[in-house]
């Protein structure tokens, strides 16, 4: 809170009770402390989804544990996805970034989206609600480890309408639906995160969205037996 002034918008479509997913762009480190203050405020508590090798990490892997994030073991293809579906259906206010990391695009651009976040919606009907954020990485850069802070740069968290996805729910989370619903996911994001670029021409790592046709949603990994 010393190093940053924040900017939040939308946060009435977060919902006050029951399972849904927040898909969020990634540019820093600092990125989960940011959206935890924010969906915290809010007066819910948040779920990160992570890979399994964070769960394993000494002190970082007991805080994931202790403050109940959901481990996602990609070796397990869409199998990895159990806890996370579990934990949606039981009401858990998921945090997902479908990029699967921090982008590493040069210009801060959104990489191609994972299709974890759309599948998890279809497979248990919870809202799908994208969220675009700007200017984390003024304070810590992408894969920086030296914080800046000699300015307090603003940071701007952008809670979208949940997406319309009620043609694919009604088909399931077969490939080609959960693939539409990643593009649909991406253009949404994309058109956000130029709006904001739009307010604030000069920041640098610019984060604006990625081409859908550009940038195919990646494909689910195989089932695994």
């Amino acid at each position: 809170m010393l190093v940053r002034r924040r900017d939040w918008r939308g946060l009435e479509q977060i919902p006050s009770c029951g399972g849904a997913v927040l898909a969020a762009n990634h540019v820093s480190h600092v990125d989960p402390l940011l959206i935890a203050e924010l969906v915290l405020a809010h007066g819910r508590t948040p779920a990160f989804l992570a890979k399994s090798s964070l769960f394993r990490k000494g002190v970082v892997g007991w805080w994931f544990r202790a403050a109940g994030h959901v481990e996602v073991d990609r070796s397990h293809g869409a199998d990895g996805f159990g806890a996370a579906l579990m934990a949606l259906r039981g009401g858990a206010l998921l945090v997902v970034y479908p990029e699967g990391s921090i982008t590493k695009d040069p210009g801060g651009r959104m990489m191609p989206l994972k299709t974890g976040a759309v599948r998890l919606a279809l497979e248990t009907g919870a809202p799908l609600i994208p969220v675009a954020q700007r200017g984390a990485q003024e304070i810590l850069p992408a894969y920086g480890r030296r914080p800046r802070l000699s300015k307090r740069t603003t940071v701007t968290i952008s809670i979208g309408r949940p997406l319309d996805l009620t043609d694919l729910t009604q088909r399931g989370a077969v490939p080609d639906a959960v693939d539409a619903g990643t593009r649909r996911l991406a253009d949404t994001l994309g058109r956000m995160l130029e709006e904001l670029a739009d307010e604030r021409p000069g920041l640098a790592n610019t984060s604006t969205g990625c081409d859908s046709t550009r940038y195919p949603a990646r494909k689910r990994a195989p089932r695994t037996e």
